[in-house]
C-alpha cells in the first residue's frame, strides 16, 4: 500500500505504532513539510477501528484550517465511499466510525468541550490552540486508554506547550507523552530541489522555526529579513499583468486617534498582490484630529470613483466602522490576528509576491521599523513594539484574511 511506504523510518515508526501502546499524549514537533500531519492520517485510520469509549476528536484552529491542513488529504486518500462530512455540523462518518470535527479559535471555545467524554483526539496546529481548551481537552479524556496526538511547528520558548507539557520531565517518566522532533529530512517523498527551494524562501525567525524547526525567541526587526528593495516599484498607474482575468480591490485600515490613522489600497491580479497607495492622518504632525465622520469622508476621496470595493477596518473601531457603514461602504472586520498575520505578510514576501508603490513612503518606513518588544518576548509574549507599527498594521490587516495560506506558506 502506497501509504504505508510514504513515511520516512523515524515518523514511519511513530505512526504505525499501536495506538494501545502509546503515551496518553503524542506530539509531533518541527520543521513544515516533514510529514507531521501525514503521520496524524495514520493515527486517525487506526483510531476508526481503535476500541475506546467517548468521543473521537478532530480539532484545530478552526473548521476551515482542519479541512484545508488535515481532511482534504485524508478524504483522498480513502476515497469517497468511505466518508461523509457535514462542515456545519462537524460530524464526520470515517470508516464506519464517527468523529467531532471542531475549532479552537480562542479560549472561550472550550465551553464546547465541556460535558463530554472524550476518548481520542487529533490537534493540528496545537501553538496556535488556546491554553485554556487544551487543559479541557485534557480533563475530558477520561476513558481508559484514552490518546491524543498532535502536530505543530515551533513557537517561542517560553510558549506554555513548550514550558508545561514537552519540557517537563515528570510526565516523560511517567510515560504520560512522547514527543518527536522532526524536519524536511524525515519526509522522503520531497523532492531536492524543493527542499533547496524552502530554504531559500524563510528567513531569519521563519527559516529558524519553520526550516530547522527550533523553538526561538522572537527579536529583532519582524520583516527585515523577508523586505527587499527590489519589491518595490514605480509604476503610476498601475497596470495589473492579468488586466481581463481575476482581479481583487479592497482597502486595508489601522484606525487611530492619537496616533496614525491609516489606509492602504490593495489589488490582486492572483499572481501578485500591490500595494499601490496609502494615506496617513498623523494627528500630532498635523496638530489636530478628526472626527470619525471627518475620517470616513476622507476615506471616500481616498476610494475615489470605485467605492464598491471591500474596506478592512480594525474590531474595535466600531464607531469608525459604523460612521462608514451611514456612507454605504462596504465594510469587513479585518482580521488582527497578530503572529500569524506577521507570517502571512512574511510569507508573500519572501515568495516575493508582495509588491509595493515606491509612493507609499509612510508604509516603506513602517516595514523597515517594525520590531519584536524584546521586554514582551521574554515573557512568552510575540507582540511588535507598539510604537510606529500603524502602517506596518493596516499591511498585516490588509493580507491576512483575504491571501489563503497556500500563496505562501506549504502546509505542516
Amino acid at each position: 500500500m502506497k501509504f504505508l511506504k510514504s513515511f520516512g523510518p523515524r515518523v514511519g515508526r511513530f505512526a504505525l505504532y499501536p495506538i494501545e501502546n502509546d503515551c496518553r499524549i503524542n506530539i509531533l514537533e518541527g520543521s513544515v513539510r516533514s510529514s507531521k500531519t501525514w503521520a496524524l492520517h495514520a493515527k486517525i485510520l487506526q483510531g476508526c477501528r481503535y476500541r475506546i469509549g467517548g468521543w473521537r476528536f478532530i480539532t484545530g484552529q478552526s473548521k476551515d484550517t482542519i479541512f484545508t491542513n488535515v481532511l482534504n488529504d485524508l478524504f483522498a486518500l480513502v476515497g469517497p465511499k468511505y466518508y461523509n462530512y457535514n462542515h456545519q455540523t462537524g460530524i464526520l462518518r470515517l470508516l464506519k466510525s464517527t468523529w467531532k470535527v471542531m475549532g479552537a479559535k480562542d479560549e472561550g471555545s472550550e465551553k464546547f468541550l465541556r460535558g463530554s467524554t472524550i476518548g481520542l483526539a487529533i490537534c493540528d496546529e496545537l501553538v496556535l490552540m488556546p491554553k485554556g481548551f487544551f487543559q479541557m481537552l485534557l480533563t475530558r479524556m477520561s476513558p481508559k486508554g484514552a490518546r491524543l496526538y498532535g502536530s505543530t511547528n515551533p513557537d517561542s520558548p517560553m510558549h506554555w506547550l513548550k514550558t508545561d507539557y514537552l519540557d517537563d520531565p515528570v510526565l516523560r517518566k511517567k510515560k504520560l507523552l512522547y514527543s518527536l522532533h522532526v524536519t524536511m529530512d524525515d519526509n522522503p517523498n520531497l523532492d531536492p530541489e524543493f527542499v533547496e527551494s524552502q530554504k531559500a524562501f524563510y528567513k531569519g525567525l521563519f527559516f529558524q522555526r519553520f526550516i530547522l524547526g527550533q523553538w526561538v525567541m522572537a527579536e529583532g526587526s519582524i520583516w527585515g529579513d523577508a523586505w527587499n528593495d527590489d519589491l518595490i516599484y514605480d509604476e503610476a498607474p498601475l497596470t495589473l499583468k492579468n488586466a481581463g482575468g481575476f482581479v481583487d480591490h479592497w482597502i486595508s485600515n489601522d484606525y487611530g486617534t492619537s496616533h496614525p490613522m491609516v489606509f492602504q489600497e490593495f489589488w490582486d491580479d492572483g499572481d501578485f498582490v500591490w500595494l499601490d497607495r496609502e494615506w496617513v492622518w498623523d494627528s500630532k504632525e498635523e496638530m489636530r484630529q478628526l472626527t470619525d465622520g471627518q475620517y470616513a469622508e476622507k476615506l471616500l476621496e481616498f476610494m475615489g470613483r470605485d467605492r464598491s470595493c471591500q474596506v478592512l477596518i480594525p474590531p474595535d473601531a466600531l464607531s469608525f466602522r459604523q460612521e462608514c457603514i451611514n456612507r454605504g461602504i462596504w465594510v469587513t472586520e479585518a482580521n488582527n490576528e497578530g503572529v500569524e498575520g506577521i507570517q502571512t505578510v512574511a510569507g508573500m514576501m519572501v515568495m516575493r509576491k508582495l509588491r509595493v508603490n515606491r509612493q507609499c513612503r509612510r508604509t516603506i518606513r513602517g516595514i523597515n521599523i517594525y520590531a519584536w518588544d524584546p521586554n514582551k518576548a521574554r515573557r512568552g509574549i510575540e507582540e511588535p513594539v507598539a510604537q510606529g507599527d500603524d502602517e506596518a498594521s493596516a499591511l498585516r490587516y490588509g493580507l491576512h484574511g483575504k491571501i489563503p495560506r497556500w500563496r505562501f506558506m506549504q502546509p505542516a
